[in-house]
């Protein structure tokens, strides 16, 4: 492949993912795209590790868990590296520990931090999509992710270590009658939620004895947390399956696991789990439309639901479904019993009920992110709707759990 060759590869392959890329050859550094001082790239620490690998192409995740690559090329002396790729947000911390252990200077630190914060944030089975493409249109031979992650892994198989942990689990259940006892209190939540059925749920948690599950980790807080990251999952599938929408309810789940991982208190895990599974339930409950309902009434309630926090008016719903205001207000009425300005007003203030119990944001910031024309308003239209004052309904709502 000519020079000029490799070098549109490696524009084509930065552009399309942002991820930067280097062209070695006989270890001397040709090109890298972005063009930065190599005084600014973390990948010094990486190199040495991956010319250790014999394959062609492998990979490396960092002590600070950045993802790099390398492609050798069969027809030539040339070599590329990859990365450095990221799944979560950089912290402060973690820049500085990428730098500290990268030997980047600290007076380096604003221009470090605006080059490796504009590379996108990519998830590790991602990157390794992204390592294997690029090796296809360079070579034209096909690795895939699995075959990257048996060679790069020391374990080729944990079969073995399963299988052995598996028999001394058995062993230990039989021996001290700790048996698993939560699947049909699982299988009750599952069905409630995906039904949104929040009063037989709040009954199931009154009156229920709690389960008891396996152990899943060595202490008391990570076995929570993982209990919880999995109670998360299960709620989540049953929501979709009751027809709460795919962005919403994987949103939902995401905010939820990051939470439980900012806490360090088992009771604060375990009502936090409760309150997980009420708020899917009862968007579940929201999200309830008739069978018999017109597509146009489907599209209007995703419409408004896509633009809770704007204005939203009939008359601008109608003109982008293209149908008249009076139709699509006639069509929602019969389908769903209720007004389209009445099923707007009611989604909004539902959100405010949650907005208040479940977050710290003031009653100006509720106000405005829900399009209220002032405070004042908001807190009438809400008490209207409530029965109480948007503080009050907060504080009770927090005395009473």
């Amino acid at each position: 492949m000519s020079l000029k060759d490799i070098y549109f590869l490696m524009d084509s392959f930065y552009n399309i993912t942002g991820l930067p890329i280097r062209y070695y050859s006989n270890e001397q550094l040709v090109r890298m795209l972005p063009d930065i001082p190599l005084y600014l790239d973390p990948v010094g620490k990486a190199l040495p590790v991956l010319a250790q690998d014999e394959f062609n192409v492998s990979y490396h995740v960092s002590e600070d868990f950045l993802f790099y690559g390398k492609i050798t090329n069969d027809g030539s002396a040339g070599e590329f590296i990859l990365g450095p790729g990221y799944y979560t947000p950089l912290t402060k911390n973690h820049l500085s520990k990428i730098m500290i252990h990268s030997t980047i200077s600290y007076q380096h630190t604003t221009v470090f931090a605006e080059f490796i914060t504009k590379i996108p944030l990519i998830s590790f089975e991602g990157f390794l999509n992204s390592l294997c493409f690029f090796n296809f249109a360079l070579t034209r031979k096909r690795v895939t992710v699995e075959k990257l992650l048996m060679t790069g892994n020391h374990f080729n198989s944990f079969e073995a270590d399963i299988k052995n942990k598996m028999s001394n689990n058995l062993y230990e259940t039989e021996t001290e009658l700790t048996f698993h006892n939560t699947y049909t209190l699982e299988q009750q939540i599952i069905e409630f939620v995906r039904t949104g059925d929040v009063e037989r749920l709040k009954a199931l948690f009154e009156n229920s004895v709690r389960g008891k599950g396996g152990l899943v980790a060595k202490d008391a807080l990570r076995q929570e947390k993982n209990i919880f990251i999995a109670s998360v999952t299960l709620v989540t599938r049953a929501a979709i399956e009751g027809g709460l929408d795919l962005e919403t309810a994987y949103h939902l789940s995401d905010t939820y696991i990051q939470q439980s991982e900012s806490l360090s208190r088992l009771d604060t895990l375990s009502f936090l789990r409760q309150q997980m599974v009420f708020d899917f339930a009862e968007r579940v409950a929201m999200n309830e439309i008739p069978e018999n309902a017109s597509l146009i009434t489907i599209e209007c309630i995703q419409s408004i639901k896509k633009n809770i926090n704007s204005i939203i008016l009939v008359s601008k719903i109608a003109s982008d479904l293209g149908v008249s205001a009076s139709y699509i207000s006639r069509r929602f009425n019969e389908d769903m019993g209720i007004s389209l300005s009445s099923y707007i007003h009611k989604i909004k203030m539902e959100e405010a009920k949650k907005l208040l119990a479940f977050s710290d944001k003031p009653l100006s910031e509720i106000s405005y992110y829900l399009c209220f024309s002032s405070q004042s308003y908001f807190q009438n239209q809400f008490k209207k709707y409530t029965g109480e004052t948007p503080l009050k309904y907060r504080n009770s709502f927090r005395k009473g759990t």
